[in-house]
């Protein structure tokens, strides 16, 4: 069999295929393709069996219908929104992505950041940076114990960080329609209905829904305004905020703070108006990653690939 990884040139994350090779072993041939574009890919990649697909290349409809013979692709993460899923069903591809690989890592990383600027860490640095050592320079701080945190999007990651956030004695609501009654009593956590419940009520929110039609905007201008001198954490998919109003709330000083891992065009460079401000905290799309996370993910991908190619499914598949 031949097998391609798919990464893009800009922010790559594979340099060698090895661990996948160790998957296949002597079953398939694997190789690496980097990118700009699906356009710019070689013929070699349109002749895979398989492939395994890095987030920044989309693979749309046009490059899809010219697969030869790919009877599976990978998502090497657990968002699949750069596939197209109908395409690729039409061409009887079965599309996977691997949702349990880092869940630990964002859940932790969502937190740091809540932390961070609920702390005014990034504050406290310039104040000592400045070379004073006023604490009242800092600002007020709020007390964990008294927070009323809220999780949009209660799936493997949303409980993980919602667990966490309860460790530190926060008091842990959430929001998702697609999550079954009873799961609220399991975790400990409150239920609300709507959207609009969520935001009036808490103190900060921290995303965890995957990116679809349903959830593109999802934060808009209005949503904002609701969360004005609260906080704002996604680590989930950029554009499930208005990219456009965050700006200008982030301008207009709505917020008491964000922290931002993920963008709503990550090709593109961070906004000018995100830059030099305590009151944003940025990430480089670093909140899945640490090094145990990394292998395990390139590992499960190719599991996951594997299966489909021998046995015709996994039980991963979302198309």
């Amino acid at each position: 069999m031949k097998i391609g990884i798919i990464d893009s040139l800009h922010n790559r994350y594979v340099t060698k295929a090895d661990i996948e090779q160790e998957v296949f072993g002597g079953r398939a041939t694997v190789s690496l393709f980097q990118t700009a574009s699906a356009d710019d890919l070689p013929q070699a990649a349109l002749q895979c069996d398989g492939l395994i697909s890095w987030h920044l290349v989309p693979l749309q409809a046009p490059f899809i219908n010219r697969l030869e013979q790919c009877r599976g692709i990978v998502r090497a993460a657990v968002g699949f929104d750069n596939i197209d899923l109908a395409a690729a069903r039409q061409r009887n591809i079965e599309v996977a992505n691997v949702p349990d690989y880092g869940t630990e890592e964002v859940a932790d990383h969502a937190v740091a950041m809540a932390l961070s600027l609920l702390r005014r860490l990034p504050r406290g640095h310039t104040v000592v940076s400045r070379g004073s050592w006023d604490w009242r320079e800092v600002g007020a701080l709020p007390r964990l114990s008294q927070l009323q945190v809220g999780i949009i999007g209660c799936g493997r990651i949303g409980m993980a960080a919602a667990l966490r956030f309860k460790a530190f004695g926060c008091q842990v609501s959430f929001f998702d329609p697609h999550v079954c009654s009873g799961v609220e009593k399991s975790l400990g956590i409150q239920r609300c209905e709507t959207l609009a419940e969520l935001l009036h009520k808490v103190d900060l929110i921290s995303i965890h829904a995957p990116l679809n039609e349903q959830t593109h905007h999802l934060i808009g201008p209005r949503e904002l305004a609701a969360l004005s001198g609260k906080y704002l954490i996604n680590t989930a998919r950029g554009p499930i905020i208005d990219g456009q109003a965050l700006r200008d709330a982030v301008v207009d000083g709505l917020l008491a703070g964000v922290g931002l891992d993920v963008y709503e065009d990550e090709r593109q460079g961070i906004p000018e108006q995100f830059l030099g401000r305590d009151d944003v905290l940025l990430s480089p799309h670093v909140a899945f990653y640490s090094e145990a996370a990394l292998a395990e993910l390139r590992a499960k991908a190719a599991q996951v690939l594997l299966s489909i190619l021998e046995k015709g499914s996994h039980r991963n598949v979302v198309n």
